[in-house]
């Protein structure tokens, strides 16, 4: 017995002690599951139905809810960050290196497709069927109007180059330089034309064109308590209610949130001494939802107030996404193999066991 094995049995033990719910043992030999794995996002595609994707181009599988897992063929061993499905059948997923992925057999098999670039992409949203937008390191942006079978890249660039003023980038810091080109974490839509990115140094870009254009938010986070925008904090997710409220998280635990479209953005108060970042958030559609982030922590918002939310467990390691198929049945999952469900709202969460 290896000891990632052995490493992996005691943790499914401890897990499963702590939630205080029998799950079946899966023998060492048929697992899929390690201590090693490194998960990035989940896609619920139906109550019983979602799609893990991870670090070594792990991609899992599930119809029965967690109760059993395929592993499924992703001709990659890069680290893949996000999906976005578009049906039952068909999506996409982004990586490492421009890794981009598409499959139409419900995330069985994947193939490798050319976008035309190398950086790193973080996250990818599909507006529609035929209109995706993804975005990565150094300001990157791809998107498609035609299913992905073309895809135009744009670069977000600083002002200073865009107006070709090399008097203007005279005399900058190497933070300053470094700001030009922040990495971009995230990428949400609510309909084909309006949507949001958020990413380092606080940045929040706003498209009312399907992603032609982006113009930026984020400076209405300045007042009292943060003058300078390269304070802001590095923003990782968004997700909206709709064109007018949505909720951006990010380092130090906090969580800025807008209810006009994005013209003014406000820090929330979140419950409790809580400075750890938060990588994800959801939203339901009555303003209630789940943030998590480093150290297992998780926040619910429920009236407006984000407080610490109750696992039934104890949880060691970073969480990165949390994705609901509706506001019962949802996920979990992030670093040490971590893959938690619920059938209840949150109420309690069970281990994957595969």
């Amino acid at each position: 017995m290896t000891l990632s094995r052995l490493l992996s049995f005691g943790t499914l033990l401890l897990s499963m002690a702590a939630c205080h719910r029998e799950v079946e043992m899966t023998p060492l030999i048929d697992r899929k599951i390690y201590l090693t794995d490194k998960f990035y996002d989940v896609q619920p595609v139906s109550a019983e139905k979602a799609i893990i994707v991870g670090y070594g181009g792990k991609i899992l599988l599930t119809s029965d809810a967690g109760r059993t897992w395929e592993v499924a063929q992703s001709n990659t061993d890069g680290a893949i960050y996000k999906l976005a499905m578009t049906d039952a059948s068909s999506g996409w997923a982004v990586g490492q290196s421009g890794l981009v992925l598409r499959t139409t057999d419900g995330g069985k098999t994947w193939q490798k497709m050319d976008a035309g670039t190398d950086a790193s992409l973080f996250s990818i949203y599909a507006a529609s069927p035929q209109r995706l937008v993804a975005v990565g390191e150094k300001a990157t942006v791809l998107s498609t109007e035609d299913g992905g079978a073309t895809w135009r890249t744009v670069k977000i660039e600083a002002k200073a180059k865009e107006a070709g003023s090399d008097e203007a980038m005279q005399g900058l810091s190497d933070t300053d330089v470094i700001a030009q080109d922040p990495a971009l974490y995230a990428v949400r839509f609510v309909d084909e034309k309006t949507g949001w990115i958020v990413g380092e140094f606080g940045k929040i870009l706003h498209t009312t064109d399907g992603g032609k254009t982006w113009i930026e938010q984020q400076n209405t986070l300045l007042g009292d308590e943060i003058v300078d925008a390269l304070d802001l904090p590095t923003f990782y997710d968004i997700d909206c209610v709709d064109a007018q409220e949505c909720v951006t998280v990010g380092l130090d635990g906090r969580i800025a949130a807008t209810t006009d479209g994005g013209k003014t953005w406000a820090f929330q108060e979140v419950e409790g001494d809580f400075s750890e970042p938060l990588f994800t958030v959801q939203l339901f559609p009555d303003g209630s939802g789940w943030a998590a982030g480093v150290a297992g922590e998780v926040m619910r918002r429920e009236n407006g107030q984000w407080k610490p939310a109750d696992l039934g467990m104890r949880v060691f390691g970073w969480l990165r996404e949390v994705g609901f198929a509706d506001q019962n049945n949802g996920w979990l999952v992030g670093g040490f193999g971590t893959i938690l469900k619920t059938r209840d709202g949150g109420k309690t969460w069970i281990p994957a066991a595969a």
